[in-house]
């Protein structure tokens, strides 16, 4: 994004005879480049709820809409919960790269400007979570200009949010009760419904003996 700036300077000129003029003036435009709007950072996955065990792919896409090269790129991502990277999977604009690892992160090519570089890797979800699974992507470059010289940036992509639940629909929350009474003994009691499972939100506390499956 860019933001234009120009000076105007308002002014009063005093001649010998005493005599006032108002005078005004303007200097000369200049433009500021906010490159935090500048370059577009997305990230995407291509599920949004998984089992435990299930491979995700996701996808960060780097556009670089500004007027100046992105250079000394390097590109990471943070440590998912309950997921870990798997090994081979990354690939820079359809080009496998077997030997990149995103956790420890790698350099990415010069980003010139309306370039667009997509990075895609997969985490394997390892076991079920209560909250769901996030991770981000950071993107670090270095740009110059022409003040200051080299710069450098690092911004995150937003958070990516994956809900992981248990396989084969296993009921995985078990804090529900319920009060039971018996017809042949005539006395009530309580006791904990193992019934219920993540996958559908559905919760049968009818079966004392046997769990129920979704």
């Amino acid at each position: 994004m860019l933001i234009p700036n120009k000076l105007n300077i308002t002014y009063t000129t005093v001649m010998p005879d005493g005599k006032r003029f108002l005078k005004s003036t303007e200097s000369n435009a200049v433009s500021t480049e906010i490159l935090t709007y500048s370059v577009l950072k997305e990230i995407r996955s291509d599920k949004t709820t998984v089992f435990a065990g299930e491979n995700v792919r996701n996808a960060v896409t780097l556009t670089n809409k500004s007027a100046a090269k992105l250079f000394l790129n390097f590109f990471k991502i943070s440590q998912p919960n309950g997921a870990n990277y798997v090994a081979g999977s990354v690939k820079i604009n359809g080009t496998a790269q077997p030997d990149y690892n995103p956790i420890t992160g790698f350099a990415l090519p010069d980003i010139n400007p309306d370039e667009t570089v997509v990075i895609e890797y997969e985490i394997k979800a390892e076991k079920p979570t209560k909250t769901p699974a996030t991770h981000f992507a950071t993107f670090d470059y270095t740009v110059n200009d022409p003040a200051r010289g080299n710069v450098n940036y690092s911004e995150n992509t937003d958070i990516l949010s994956l809900k992981v639940i248990d396989n084969a629909g296993q009921p995985i929350i078990r804090d529900y009760t319920k009060s039971y009474y018996d017809d042949i003994y005539g006395y009530a009691y309580g006791y904990g419904c193992r019934n219920c499972c993540n996958c559908c939100n559905y919760c049968d506390c009818r079966n004392f003996y046997n769990d129920f499956y979704c």
